[in-house]
């Protein structure tokens, strides 16, 4: 009598079952993170998406982002697995899972005696004609490709930040930067207009300029920031109190919340 045994070929090499861990259910709402270079700091850190499967050609999970409407890889994805996309109401809807057992029947691998008594179990695999096509069946172009003129032209690129405010004035682009930060002090309400004081040492300002690119090392945009020369003023002479204009994330979370829960 011949025992039948099945082995996954990983299982039969290594001597260890395979891990599942990694398997996630097809369809269910998961959450992908955000990186820090598309968002603002008040921002969402993720994006609700739908589950479709695994990467083909790269490392990661594909998923469908309800926002756009568009298809995404991503790596960094936390999964509900209890909730699905009703398409028809367009809304989140929870899982009900049912409580029955599950038995496994009796005809499910049945026996065939050999001549000499040996015992075979029937293989249920199916056959060539009946195979599902796989991942490799399939083409895996790219859909989107560069030329290798415009590869060149984002290697050689060299972005030249200004030093100075004049330098800044002689470029369009960075003095259209300088107006979106005087517009945005003002709509702030940043600062407010007093007397001069005689017995105290007023502070100049200067402008910082960066310039902000995309993930593929183009340019996003020019940034310029209007800042006070602080150093030129000493502790305990000029000023005793010091004052944070931005505030932590953590903070403005910790408020929000308490907001929330106090109606």
């Amino acid at each position: 009598m011949v025992l039948t045994v099945y082995f996954y070929a990983f299982e039969a090499y290594s001597g260890r079952k395979p891990g599942v861990k990694h398997l996630n259910v097809l369809g269910s709402l998961c959450y992908a993170h955000i990186p820090s270079q598309q968002r603002q700091k008040l921002d969402l850190t993720s994006k609700r998406c739908i589950f479709l499967g695994y990467g083909s050609c790269e490392k990661g999970y594909r998923l469908y982002s309800l926002e756009t409407g568009k298809i995404i890889v991503s790596r960094d994805v936390v999964f509900n697995e209890d909730a699905y996309w009703d398409w028809n109401t367009q809304k989140e809807r929870s899982v009900k899972i049912p409580t029955a057992e599950i038995t496994a029947s009796k005809h499910s691998n049945p026996e065939v005696q050999g001549e000499e008594g040996e015992i075979f179990g029937t293989s249920t695999e199916p056959s060539d004609q009946e195979r599902m096509p796989s991942s490799q069946d399939f083409d895996h172009t790219p859909r989107k490709y560069k030329s290798i003129a415009e590869i060149y032209e984002k290697c050689n690129m060299c972005i030249i930040e200004p030093e100075s405010f004049e330098e800044a004035a002689k470029n369009d682009s960075w003095k259209k930067a300088m107006e979106d930060e005087i517009l945005l002090i003002n709509k702030n309400n940043t600062w407010e207009l007093v007397n001069r004081p005689s017995d105290k040492q007023i502070i100049g300002v200067k402008w910082v300029y960066k310039t902000k690119l995309n993930l593929d090392g183009s340019v996003q945009k020019n940034k310029a920031q209007l800042v006070a020369n602080g150093y030129s003023q000493k502790p305990g002479i000029d000023f005793n109190e010091t004052f944070a204009p931005v505030a932590r994330l953590d903070t403005v979370r910790t408020l929000v919340a308490l907001a929330a829960q106090r109606n």
